[in-house]
C-alpha cells in the first residue's frame, strides 16, 4: 500500500511539471508581449510605460508603423513634443512622403515647437493632406504667430467650413479689434498730473499712490524753502525725493501700458493655444 502510495505522488509531481512546462518556456518580453502591453498601456494612458516597451521594439526592429507611430504620440502625450519629433524623424526620414497620419504628426509637432514658417511651407505646396487638415494647420501656423490680418484674411472665406474655423476666424476679428494702450499717451499724461497715465492703463490704486508720494514730497520740498530759503537741506532732499517719484511715476505709467498690451495678446494667445490642443487631441 505505501508503495502504491509513493508511486502515485511520483507520477502526480510528474504530470504536474509536465503541464508547467509549456507556461515557463513562455517568453514574456518577446516582440508580440511587448507589443500588447505596450498598445494597453498606451490606450490606459500610461505613456511613460507605453514609450518604454515601444523602444523596446524598435530596438528589436519589430516596430510596427502603427506602433511606431503610437511611440510618437506617447512622447507627445507625455509632454515631450522635442523627443516625439525627433523619434519621429529618425523613423521617417521623409514625413511629407509618408502617410497622411505621419505627416499630420509631424505638422503637429513643429506647430507645437513654434516652426510656423516650416509649416505653412508644407501646407501651401503639394501635399497629401485633405483640404480641411491643410486649412487648419494654416490657419493655427497663423494664429500662433499673431499674424491676425493674414489670419483673418485667409479664415474670411473659409471659417464657415468647421468649428475650430470658426474659433479661429472670431478670435481673429477680437484681436484685431483690440483696443491697446498708447505707451507714449500713458506717460504724457502721468507728466502733466502723476498717476493719471496708471490710471488710464486702468491701474487706479497705483496710480493714486503716485499722485499721493509725488504730491506730498513736492509740498514738503516748498515747505522746506519757504521756510529756511534756497539753502534749506531739507528743502532740497525733499525736492530730490519728489524728482525721484516723479521720474518713476512717468517710467512706470509707460510700462503699465505696455504690460496691458502683453496682458490683452497673451489673452488672445493662450485662447488660440486652447483651440489648437483642443483639436489635436
Amino acid at each position: 500500500m505505501y508503495t502504491i502510495t509513493r508511486c502515485s505522488s511520483a507520477l502526480l509531481i510528474i504530470l504536474c511539471l509536465g503541464a508547467l512546462r509549456p507556461v515557463s518556456s513562455q517568453n514574456i518580453f518577446d516582440s508580440l508581449h511587448s507589443a500588447e502591453y505596450a498598445n494597453f498601456l498606451f490606450l490606459s494612458g500610461n505613456y511613460k510605460l507605453a514609450i518604454e516597451e515601444y523602444e523596446r521594439l524598435y530596438f528589436q526592429h519589430t516596430l510596427s508603423e502603427d506602433q511606431a507611430l503610437r511611440l510618437v504620440l506617447s512622447y507627445r502625450y507625455d509632454k515631450r513634443p522635442q523627443f516625439a519629433l525627433k523619434r519621429l524623424l529618425m523613423l521617417w526620414d521623409e514625413p511629407q512622403a509618408a502617410s497622411p497620419e505621419v505627416l499630420r504628426e509631424y505638422l503637429v509637432l513643429q506647430t507645437m515647437l513654434g516652426s510656423y514658417g516650416r509649416v505653412l511651407e508644407h501646407v501651401r505646396g503639394k501635399t497629401i493632406l485633405t483640404d480641411q487638415e491643410r486649412k487648419f494647420f494654416e490657419a493655427s501656423a497663423l494664429m500662433l504667430q499673431q499674424d491676425f490680418n493674414e489670419a483673418f484674411r485667409f479664415l474670411e472665406p473659409v471659417y464657415a467650413t468647421s468649428p475650430v474655423l470658426a474659433n479661429y476666424y472670431h478670435l481673429s476679428a477680437e484681436a484685431l479689434n483690440m483696443r491697446y494702450k498708447s505707451p507714449f499717451l500713458s506717460g504724457m499724461m502721468s507728466a502733466i498730473i502723476p498717476g493719471s497715465g496708471k490710471i488710464y492703463t486702468g491701474e487706479w490704486q497705483d496710480g493714486l499712490i503716485s499722485l499721493l508720494f509725488v504730491a506730498s514730497t513736492a509740498w514738503q520740498s516748498y515747505r522746506g524753502f519757504e521756510k529756511n530759503g534756497v539753502g534749506s537741506p531739507y528743502g532740497w532732499i525733499m525736492g530730490a525725493v519728489s524728482a525721484g517719484f516723479y521720474a518713476g511715476n512717468i517710467y512706470g505709467s509707460v510700462k503699465s501700458a505696455n504690460k496691458y498690451n502683453v496682458v490683452k495678446r497673451n489673452n488672445i494667445s493662450l485662447r488660440v493655444q486652447a483651440t489648437f490642443h483642443h483639436h489635436i487631441h
